[in-house]
């Protein structure tokens, strides 16, 4: 990692030459140019913080193993094939997916433990000589350390362990609060490795860092790359901040812009509770007709809603030429919240002599219990 360090110093000895010239030449100008090569110098060395941070987390993974080890353990549905060191997109795009499941029930056991969590943070607190507060303040250097060591456990191939390790790196660097967030939006400013960025993304949304606003917000608007704009909507939408849902309702509203940074937007929207986030989930589920990914995300975006809002939506379902699963799963979604509306559209699947009999039977299981006669 030395060798990272000469060509910052020549680089910084080169701007302080020229800013010598300039100040000499030209006074008027010299402030302007002194803040623009200061900026460059701050750049480079926020590249060469996060490249050290890579090396060494690349180190201590690579340690342990033997050579032409394999690995043994069942992958994660999802997860990046062992075909490459370098993913593509597509396996890139695998590999999110699964990264996207994991942040997202780690946010569903972080609400179910939150009661329980606050009242042992308390005792702790009142402790003399805890642990928490005997412990020295966290550096940027270590949270980029447990970033980088997070981005091989999430693309190794080595099984579940590997996503466990994730597990507690993300909470590792929830623990670090404001340091954590600094170096992640470090990483999405400065970063020359679109996996960091587009992983720094999710990140600065799934540990709630609302100084990440403007980054994500001028990624979407401006960055020509799909993916890392996918990637920071989805941080956008974890963000659960006022000021982002200005920034999600103008992405639901633009028709030219991707249909999966909409997706993401429309189902920020909703959990917030705004209409325009559900009729926005219902419009892509239904033009994504050629596109079972985005129909099957858009779907289960509403039905997490669980509440009257996806009623109207369902109903919908219920009767339309879409795949029998999703009718199926609409019925008992229907069912379960006791939608007597829902009796006229479950009185026609059963009449419909040409409907399927496991559709047809759902309908009537569903139909009597809602008391139809």
């Amino acid at each position: 990692m030395r060798r990272l360090r000469w060509p910052l110093a020549l680089v910084v000895a080169f701007a302080l030459g020229l800013t010598a010239g300039v100040l000499v030449g030209k006074p008027s100008s010299a402030v302007r140019e002194l803040d623009r090569l200061r900026e460059i110098v701050s750049r480079l060395q926020q590249q060469v913080a996060t490249l050290q941070a890579r090396l060494r987390a690349r180190e201590s993974v690579a340690g342990p193993r033997e050579p032409g080890a394999t690995a043994a353990a069942e992958v994660p549905h999802g997860a990046p094939s062992p075909t490459a060191t370098r993913p593509s997109d597509g396996i890139a795009a695998a590999t999110a997916l699964t990264e996207r499941a994991v942040l997202d029930r780690l946010a569903q056991e972080r609400a179910a433990a939150r009661p329980r969590a606050g009242t042992e943070a308390e005792g702790a607190a009142s402790r003399p000589g805890s642990r928490a507060a005997d412990a020295p303040a966290p550096t940027v250097a270590q949270a980029l350390d447990r970033f980088y060591r997070y981005l091989e456990a999430i693309n190794a191939q080595d099984g579940r362990g590997r996503w466990r390790q994730a597990r507690e790196l993300v909470e590792e660097l929830r623990g670090m609060g404001d340091v954590a967030g600094q170096a992640l939006m470090q990483v999405l400013a400065a970063g020359n490795d679109s996996d960091e960025r587009r992983t720094a993304a999710r990140l600065l949304g799934s540990l709630q860092v609302p100084q990440s606003l403007p980054l994500l917000r001028d990624i979407i608007e401006k960055d020509d790359d799909v993916l890392l704009r996918r990637a920071a909507a989805y941080g956008l939408r974890r963000l659960q901040t006022p000021e982002s849902l200005p920034v999600m309702e103008r992405m639901v509203l633009n028709p030219e812009e991707d249909r999966f940074v909409r997706l993401s937007a429309a189902y920020g929207l909703a959990q917030s509770g705004r209409p325009l986030g559900v009729s926005g989930l219902a419009q892509i589920f239904e033009e994504s007709t050629a596109d079972g990914r985005g129909r099957d995300v858009a779907f289960r975006a509403l039905a997490s809603l669980d509440d009257a809002r996806a009623l109207p939506f369902m109903r919908q379902v219920v009767t339309a030429p879409v795949e029998p699963a999703y009718r199926l799963q609409a019925i008992r979604f229907l069912t379960a919240r006791g939608d007597r509306q829902a009796l006229a559209a479950l009185q026609l699947v059963m009449q419909s002599p040409g409907e399927q009999p496991s559709i047809r039977d759902a309908a009537a299981q569903a139909y009597a219990a809602l008391g139809g006669r």
